[in-house]
């Protein structure tokens, strides 16, 4: 049982961000798991951070640096508390356990059967704490004949189908731009994690453990793919910028050598991108007159509009298209962000006092709740900064004690 009764958000007081009172251990490294309690303190939670002694956590150590010092962990290490514990001797597990009776979740993504190894498996967990909430997230998941192969955020984009429809027909598959298996487990962890705090607080149930695979978060957005193939046979190969249903449709590059999305496919909105091109006669071409028809010439139809589109440049064919009410957007950059006034009109941006290298912009808290809204509180912790406050607060161990552990390298 529990040294003392589980917190949860009932317990914070009035105007308190909405996860007050309760308390995560983030045990995980890279991203699924970390991204996960991240968004979690975002909304109010105490995360602590539980990392090795010495060197810390793995996205510490990647690039880009300033002064040595990591952006990638600036960003994805806010509002987190850090410890360090070697999680490996035995002194460290009985540390961890007893942090365990007084939490809510802890969330992992080791190679499955690591915590088991530890003596730390979810029926040890949960006999210490019922009341745990336990994510265990991995590249294959925690069963399975493939639970045991090693694996990364791109075997996962690979695996769960989305490397081989992503690219230019003809071509090898191209990732996508950023680590998207790793961040998508995340927030599909983080909802897991919610509707388990919602079992066990409201219908007054015990904790449970969540198993995320990183392949699976992947097969789950494929849209139709699946069906597609059970019902129809096809298989869904790459298209690059094109949709095999929809044209005209692509990302042109413009006079100025940007790029623009333009999504004019639909019967309604065609009228409205001829009409903004000066090429009204388009509508009376057989082949343009309609959906079906442009998609059956979809080579004939992008090219009319990359020509046009080629001729002028980004503001110029912004300005026209949104007077016509033609869904388009340019390719931003991240300079392109920074300096956007919408970006800026909505708080999308926000500096935080990172302890280390100071001020730095970074994406604010998402999403948006009305009345109880998240808010960065405290930049990426320096290694270890809180261990007199977990330890000596929250555990009850003396000064000395502490400074035994340290000398020790148990934290």
């Amino acid at each position: 049982m529990p040294d003392a009764p589980h917190r949860t958000g009932s317990d914070a007081p009035h105007g308190a961000p909405p996860l007050a009172g309760i308390r995560v251990l983030d045990l995980g490294t890279r991203i699924a798991a970390p991204f996960a309690a991240t968004l979690l303190g975002d909304f109010g939670a105490e995360v602590i951070k539980v990392e090795l002694p010495k060197t810390g956590d793995f996205m510490r150590g990647i690039g880009p640096f300033v002064d040595g010092y990591s952006l990638w962990w600036a960003v994805e290490g806010r509002n987190k508390k850090s410890i360090t514990l070697d999680l490996r001797t035995t002194r460290g597990q009985e540390l961890l356990k007893r942090l365990v009776a007084l939490s809510d979740v802890a969330v992992e993504n080791f190679q499955p059967g690591t915590l088991e190894q530890w003596g730390l498996g979810y029926d040890v967990l949960h006999g210490i704490n019922p009341d745990l909430i336990l994510t265990r997230a991995s590249v294959y998941g925690q069963d399975g004949p493939y639970r045991d192969r090693p694996g990364l955020d791109r075997n996962g984009i690979a695996f769960g189908g989305l490397l081989y429809i992503t690219g230019y027909p003809g071509r090898p598959p191209v990732r996508p731009g950023v680590i998207i298996s790793d961040y998508l487990t995340g927030v599909f962890n983080a909802l897991g994690i919610m509707m388990a705090l919602y079992h066990r607080d409201v219908h007054r149930s015990s904790g449970q453990w969540i198993d995320l695979a990183l392949y699976e978060s992947i097969f789950r957005v494929l849209e139709h793919t699946m069906a597609t193939y059970d019902r129809l046979g096809i298989v869904r190969e790459r298209e690059g910028n094109r949709l095999r249903n929809s044209a005209p449709l692509d990302n042109w590059e413009t006079r100025d050598g940007q790029f623009v999305c333009i999504v004019a496919a639909g019967d309604r909105l065609f009228p409205r991108l001829a009409k903004a091109m000066g090429r009204e006669d388009l509508l009376a071409d057989p082949r343009f007159s309609s959906l079906s028809a442009r998609v059956q010439h979809a080579d004939e139809i992008n090219a009319i509009v990359g020509e046009w589109v080629k001729q002028r440049t980004a503001a110029e064919i912004e300005a026209l298209l949104l007077a016509a009410q033609v869904p388009m957007s340019c390719s931003y950059s991240i300079a392109d962000i920074a300096g956007d006034p919408h970006y800026a009109a909505r708080r999308d941006i926000v500096t935080v006092d990172d302890p280390t290298i100071g001020p730095v912009r970074m994406p604010a808290v998402y999403p948006r709740l009305s009345e109880t809204p998240g808010a960065i509180q405290r930049g990426a912790p320096k290694l270890g900064e809180h261990n007199h406050e977990v330890y000596g607060s929250l555990l009850g161990l003396s000064a000395a004690a502490i400074a035994e552990l340290e000398a020790d390298g148990i934290i």
